[in-house]
């Protein structure tokens, strides 16, 4: 009988801490779901930096990389 009650104190106990652990986790996913205009407008811009700073030069390096070996073999574009 007291190993009983001492089981259920602790499943007590547990359930507290796991439905603290729940709400915890509810508030995580109402803080990402919650998106503004200015969020999003800084996301495009962030988008848009990267495409440009980073993308654009990777790109033109590739097409001058290929022209130049294309010049070696000969080839016109």
């Amino acid at each position: 009988m007291d190993q009983d009650t001492k089981m259920i104190q602790e499943l007590q106990v547990l359930k507290q801490k796991v439905g603290h652990l729940e709400d915890l986790l509810t508030e995580q996913a109402n803080k990402k779901e919650k998106v503004g205009p200015v969020r999003t407008f800084i996301d495009a811009i962030v988008s848009l930096l990267f495409g440009l700073i980073v993308v654009g030069p990777v790109v033109v390096v590739v097409v001058g990389v290929l022209m130049v070996v294309a010049s070696w073999l000969g080839t016109e574009f």
